[in-house]
C-alpha cells in the first residue's frame, strides 16, 4: 500500500512535472505548453461537472423508484476522481481524468472495482433452522440472517484504547 501512495503522490508528478517541461523546451513552446493545460482542465472540470450532475439527478431517481443505486454512485465517485485529476496540473493526470469521462472507460473501471470488492468480502447467510440462535432474536421462522466477523487491526484504536473508554 506505501509503495501504491509512493507512486501516485510523488512519482505521477515527478513524470507529469518532466513531460511539461520536455514539451515546453524541445518539443512546443511554453505558452502552448501552458494553454494545453489551462483548456483540459477548463474542459475536463465542465465535463465532470456536466456528467456529475447527470449522475446525481440518475441517482436521486433511482431512490425514487426504490432501485439500488450502486453503480451510479461508482460512477459519480469515478467523475468525482476525475474532477480532481483534472484540476492538478498536468498531462498524464489530465489524461486519465479525460479518460475517466469517457463512460465506455468508466464502466469498464467500474466493473474492474466491483470485481476486485467482490474477491475481497465475504457474506454467509444462514437460514433459522441451521442457525438456532436466530429465532431467539426476534427473526421470523426460516428469516435469512446475516452473521458477520470483524478482527481489529493491532495499530487501530479500539473502544477500550480510547481515552472515553473505561
Amino acid at each position: 500500500m506505501l509503495l501504491k501512495l509512493l507512486v501516485l503522490f510523488i512519482v505521477l508528478p515527478l513524470l507529469d512535472l518532466w513531460l511539461l517541461f520536455t514539451l515546453a523546451n524541445s518539443v512546443v513552446n511554453l505558452g502552448i505548453t501552458v494553454g494545453v493545460v489551462i483548456a483540459t482542465g477548463i474542459i475536463g472540470a465542465s465535463l465532470a461537472r456536466r456528467q456529475g450532475l447527470a449522475a446525481w439527478k440518475t441517482f436521486n431517481a433511482e431512490v425514487r423508484n426504490g432501485a439500488l443505486p450502486a453503480n451510479t454512485m461508482l460512477d459519480g465517485v469515478l467523475i468525482l476522481l476525475a474532477g480532481a485529476v483534472l484540476i492538478t496540473p498536468g498531462l498524464i493526470t489530465d489524461a486519465l481524468g479525460l479518460a475517466l469521462l469517457v463512460p465506455a472507460v468508466r464502466r469498464f473501471v467500474r466493473g474492474r472495482l466491483v470485481k476486485r470488492l467482490k474477491s475481497r468480502i465475504q457474506i454467509h447467510t444462514a437460514t433459522s433452522p441451521h442457525f438456532p440462535g436466530a429465532a431467539d432474536h426476534g427473526s421470523p421462522p426460516g428469516a435469512t440472517v446475516i452473521d458477520a466477523e470483524f478482527q481489529r487491526r493491532d495499530d487501530q484504536p479500539g473502544p477500550a484504547d480510547t481515552a472515553d473508554g473505561p
